[in-house]
């Protein structure tokens, strides 16, 4: 189904337990990037 869509997809962030230092960076960078793409696309 995805294939039909008109969208970007983003890498996902999994963590398993206690989320580390590097788990919340990429979801900062996660955030970040999601972020730019509204402002791209001039979502509000």
């Amino acid at each position: 189904m995805i294939p039909n869509l008109k969208v970007e997809i983003i890498e996902p962030v999994l963590c398993k337990g206690v989320p580390s230092d590097k788990d919340f960076k990429a979801l900062d960078d996660l955030a970040a990037t999601i972020a730019q793409k509204h402002k791209e696309h001039d979502f509000t």
